[in-house]
This record gives structure tokens, sequence and C-alpha cells, in this order.
């Protein structure tokens, strides 16, 4: 079974990077990523190899998330076609 995050990014250089850092600084590996790009922010919803850390990390970044379980494919695709209508 897999957990797949959504978290808010903010519309300004390195948002994501500062995601990308959290998890690195934590070991943590981003094994399955989707984003959306909009005028002023911005979704990602993402897999990583270790939940507890992912959400250690967004916790210390001050991130709201949501959280999806899924062990199926079909679904993943709903969560990101989901994603695409926000």
């Amino acid at each position: 079974m897999s957990i797949w995050f959504t978290v808010t990014l903010d519309d300004r250089p390195g948002s994501l990077a500062r995601v990308a850092t959290a998890l690195g600084d934590r070991g943590v590996n981003i094994t399955g990523i989707v984003g959306v790009a909009e005028d002023t922010g911005g979704a990602l919803m993402l897999t990583t190899s270790d939940p507890d850390r992912t959400r250690e990390a967004f916790g210390f970044l001050g991130l709201s998330f949501e959280e999806h379980a899924s062990d199926d494919g079909s679904r993943i695709a709903g969560m990101a076609a989901g994603l695409a209508d926000r």
C-alpha cells in the first residue's frame, strides 16, 4: 500500500525545492510525483519511501497536507485527476 500526500505550494521561487530539501535531509526518497501549477500557487501530490519522515518534514515546514492510502493504480489515476481539477 502506498501513501500519497497532497500539499499546496506557494507561488514563489524555491517552494518545491524547500519540500525536496526537507525530505532529502531526512533521507526520504520521492518515489512518485504529480503537480499542477496555477496562477497564484500550485498543488503537489507525491509518494515517498518513508511516510513517517515525510509527515515530519511537512510539519517542520509548516505545510498542511492530505493523505491518501492506495494499493490500486486506478485509484491513483483518480486522485491525480482530482488534483488536476483543483
